[in-house]
């Protein structure tokens, strides 16, 4: 009887395996993020808003889950706290429209970050038409607006790598 219920939890479990992450530059931007350490070259693709602001996306599958981010290098500096977090909203906001989210947490804000102490953030929790997952955490200081992004069809198995890639992302 044992030998029967061994048998059926190796067959349930997942063959993935928590990544390892790396520092990585973000294109020629001054800025870093926590990424994973396979041979994929860390390419980020360059566009514009309608602002003329320039804007970094860059998506890396890793099994079945993809690590991305959104750097948004902007012409107009935010000073005040209040300005970085309506900024953060707004634009997460607009991602959701976007992603066709339809469920949320809701937004948890005043994170804060040690190596930028202007910095401020928001975290949240989505799940799309598809019922794919999303664990999302944006970082904005004077310049510059950061969203990283861990989704899949399954909740992100590994915790402490999820956090350090939500929190892994640095300033210039």
């Amino acid at each position: 009887m044992t030998f029967i219920f061994c048998s059926i939890s190796v067959v349930g479990q997942s063959t993935y395996k928590a990544p390892r992450l790396t520092k990585t530059a973000i294109s020629n931007t001054g800025c870093f993020a926590y990424l994973t350490d396979n041979k994929i070259e860390k390419k980020f693709d360059l566009s514009y808003s309608p602002d003329s602001s320039k804007v970094y996306t860059g998506d890396f599958e890793d099994g079945e889950y993809h690590f991305a981010i959104i750097l948004v290098k902007m012409n107009e500096s935010l000073t005040t706290y209040q300005e970085k977090e309506n900024m953060l909203i707004n634009y997460l906001d607009y991602l959701k429209t976007t992603l066709e989210i339809k469920s949320s947490a809701g937004y948890g804000k005043g994170h804060t970050m040690s190596s930028s102490p202007t910095a401020n953030g928001v975290i949240d929790y989505w799940e799309d038409e598809d019922d794919t997952k999303y664990a999302i955490k944006a970082w904005a200081d004077e310049n510059v607006i950061a969203v990283m992004m861990l989704y899949g069809h399954k909740e992100y198995p590994y915790f402490t790598v999820q956090q350090l890639f939500l929190d892994g992302f640095r300033f210039k």
